[in-house]
């Protein structure tokens, strides 16, 4: 069985990455998840890439909207959901359990660490590609920033945190929500599968 499911539409280059790296990776298609065989039973890891929102990159977001419990229970059981931009204003991310607001604006920025978190191995530079940010994950909300745009804030920001990881418990896993548009690391792929 393999460890890491990549939920996309066609064979995609990131399992090619993934793959190179030493990681057992399917891709898992939106035909794939409706099969009545098909089950996330076996997997540590489930990754939706960068694009999903956007329907010019990819078809998935119908297949994950249809598929969210069995998701979320894979999640519930012990497994790791990692989740990227969606490359979309749309609200993309109303499959997960909680609600979480993202903001497309593709930049170049500096990393800033919000708090320690294994998921910070995500990126091992101090600036990365991203295309956008989560909002208004302050405090009130369920998801822990692990990541932020690093800016110079002024008065006039209030200190408003641009999110660019999240990680949110859910029952025995967690879900990894990023806006970080480049792979992710080797070590941090490790630490997401259990090695």
């Amino acid at each position: 069985m393999k460890e890491i499911a990549l939920l996309w539409d066609k064979d995609t280059l990131f399992r090619r990455y993934l793959s190179d790296k030493g990681f057992d990776c399917e891709v898992v298609t939106p035909g794939l998840l409706v099969a009545p065989f098909f089950s996330f039973i076996g997997y540590k890891l489930i990754i939706v890439q960068a694009g999903f929102g956007n329907e010019l990159y990819s078809r998935i977001l119908p297949g994950l909207r249809a598929n969210s419990v069995p998701i979320k229970n894979f999640v519930k059981a012990g497994g790791t959901l990692l989740v990227s931009g969606a490359l979309s204003n749309k609200n993309a991310y109303n499959w997960l359990p909680t609600k979480i607001e993202y903001v497309m604006e593709k930049r170049r920025v500096k990393i800033e660490a919000v708090k320690e978190h294994k998921a910070a191995m995500i990126v091992e530079k101090e600036e990365c590609m991203c295309d956008g940010y989560f909002k208004g994950v302050e405090a009130e909300t369920e998801w822990g920033v692990i990541l932020r745009i690093k800016e110079e804030w002024d008065k006039d920001k209030k200190g408003k945190v641009k999110a660019i990881l999240v990680v949110l418990e859910y029952g025995a896993g967690e879900i990894i929500a990023t806006t970080i548009h480049e792979y992710p690391s080797e070590r941090f792929i490790a630490y997401c599968v259990g090695k």
